[in-house]
């Protein structure tokens, strides 16, 4: 039996979503371009500020993903930070061996070193930190001196610091004075609009591998998530987490339709339909393998939809019966038997088909049966791509 997903909140809006995933907004886009040229100035400090929710972390990767393509950077969380790690770190993804470095001021030498021989030869390295005003006052001292390397008249290390409201205060405060003195420039990101909200919550459901976002995230449920989470995206995601617990739980759980091959009573193997399409015969390209001379190589198909299971005999030598009647084709029921050769073949699990649907589903120009040469070039061109990639 397989059960709902009790994952989904998380796929979608939890811990499980995936971390790549980015659903543009205006302000998020703004952000970008403006860390982009803020960076590009001479001062080279850039500031981006908002409430726990809001995106920092989200476009910080997005915009470190964009600059390690032609720079040199460093990105790291303020939060229990301390000086020598801080170095490291940097040493690290700038691509320096620390293991031979010992103490702080080797450390602190080499990477003021390859600060200035990265700025003569091309553009300043760049150190993002989040959360910068979560860090301890000894890190922030150690950016404030970093803030300070000068060669040439031109600072070696660009800096971007996130935080929430009290950043700005931070970089003010004259213990920061010379990050103050670069005069950084700051942006503050907006929360989603309406509209955003709708595209921000049908998104990541689709993302999570759901279809029927426009069902669960009608109009009127994003328009009250938005006004309850003031449109911060870290606050719409608790608050749809409970709705799609509630979707995920009224859900009916599924059975998957399974067969039991038999010989004389004794049951040989177990298969799960989890496929669309089965073959059934004694050659190695079948799906379901049953070795019997009186089973023909390509027996008989079986073809899985969501509500229905249909059984196909492909001109076999011996035919193929269900509960002791001769088919050619046929919609299978729960608990029918299949017998070919000298096996039997029970199946379980089988959705119960309305009337209307056994009518769709018998109709022949929505079920073709395919001959036995278009099968077997089918199953020749399958083995020769196996092959290929051996």
């Amino acid at each position: 039996m397989q059960a709902y997903d009790s994952t989904l909140s998380s796929k979608a809006f939890g811990d499980l979503a995936d971390p790549g995933l980015v659903v543009a907004c205006q302000s998020h886009q703004d952000a970008l371009r403006f860390l982009s040229s803020a960076l590009g100035r001479s001062n080279g400090v850039a500031l981006l500020r908002g409430p726990t929710g809001s995106g920092k972390s989200t476009t910080l990767r997005e915009h470190f993903a964009w600059l390690q393509r032609d720079g040199v950077v460093a990105m790291v969380a303020g939060e229990h930070l301390t000086p020598r790690t801080l170095v490291k770190i940097m040493l690290e993804q700038f691509g320096i061996d620390v293991a031979a470095l010992d103490g702080d001021q080797q450390l602190l030498q080499r990477l003021s070193t390859f600060l200035t021989e990265k700025t003569h030869s091309g553009k300043a390295p760049v150190l993002i930190v989040d959360d910068a005003d979560k860090a301890p006052s000894s890190v922030l001292r150690l950016l404030n001196w970093l803030a300070a390397l000068e060669s040439r008249e031109r600072f070696v290390l660009r800096i971007l610091l996130a935080g929430q409201d009290k950043l700005l205060r931070l970089v003010n405060d004259h213990g920061m004075r010379h990050i103050a003195r670069r005069h950084p420039s700051m942006y503050s990101l907006n929360p989603l609009t309406e509209h955003e909200a709708v595209t921000y919550l049908r998104t990541r459901w689709i993302a999570a591998g759901r279809n029927d976002g426009e069902e669960v995230f009608s109009i009127d449920v994003c328009a009250l998530l938005h006004e309850m989470s003031a449109g911060w995206p870290g606050s719409l995601n608790s608050y749809a987490i409970p709705v799609a617990d509630r979707v995920a739980s009224l859900e009916p759980s599924k059975l998957v339709p399974r067969l039991h091959v038999t010989r004389d009573g004794r049951t040989l193997a177990t298969h799960d339909l989890t496929k669309h399409e089965y073959v059934i015969g004694r050659s190695e390209l079948a799906d379901i393998v049953i070795e019997d001379t009186y089973i023909s190589k390509v027996h008989a198909m079986l073809k899985v939809y969501g509500n229905a299971v249909m059984l196909i005999d492909l001109n076999s030598t011996n035919g193929t019966s269900v509960n002791s009647r001769i088919v050619q084709k046929t919609v299978l029921r729960s608990n029918d038997i299949i017998s070919i050769g000298h096996y039997r073949i029970k199946v379980e699990n089988i959705p119960v088909l309305t009337a209307e649907m056994e009518e769709e589903v018998q109709a022949s120009d929505t079920m073709r049966m395919k001959n036995l040469g278009d099968l077997r070039r089918a199953r020749a061109r399958r083995t020769i791509k196996v092959l290929k990639h051996k």
